[in-house]
């Protein structure tokens, strides 16, 4: 089993994606243009790929933004589109891509796990019928430890993460 991570450092969180269970049907997608107006998620190939939730000291996009527009708020990168002037630098210095325009509000939007809405889980994750998004807290991983298979994977993830940021 293959398993993508995406922490969010400061929010102690974890999305967990399993693409090899992904059947493409963009729910997830769908979900957060919902929730949002915008996706903040995009699918690269076929499986679902989300902000990295870079700590907000290391994160490029946050680090290039001329403005400020990305900053920290209730533990967690968010983009005040006030302050936003679509230079769109912070789009070229995400690692991975991820985050878009919305065109509407005219500003960048990313992906904040929805801890800016009134929502208990990622409008993603209660969207995806096929269980392929997980969100967990990191002292739940703690419990998944004890799983050796999981375990080596996991320190491999976090390996890359820690390189990436």
């Amino acid at each position: 089993m293959v398993f993508n991570f995406i922490i969010g450092d400061l929010m102690k969180t974890l999305m967990v994606v399993d693409p090899q269970r992904c059947s493409e049907c963009n729910d997830c997608i769908n979900a957060c243009k919902k929730q949002h107006g915008v996706a903040r998620a995009k699918k690269s190939s076929s499986i679902p790929v989300f902000c990295m939730q870079c700590h907000p000291d290391k994160a490029p996009c946050a680090k290039i933004c001329p403005t400020g527009a990305i900053k920290k708020e209730n533990d967690t990168l968010i983009v005040d589109e006030e302050s936003c002037i679509l230079c769109r630098l912070c789009m070229i210095a995400c690692p991975i891509g991820i985050l878009v325009i919305d065109d509407e509000k005219k500003s960048i939007q990313k992906c904040t796990l929805c801890m800016d809405s009134d929502t208990i889980l990622p409008a993603c994750v209660e969207a995806c019928k096929d269980n392929v998004l997980k969100v967990f807290s990191v002292e739940d991983l703690e419990d998944l430890r004890s799983d050796s298979e999981f375990v080596h994977t996991l320190e491999e993830a976090l390996r890359i993460y820690k390189t990436k940021i």
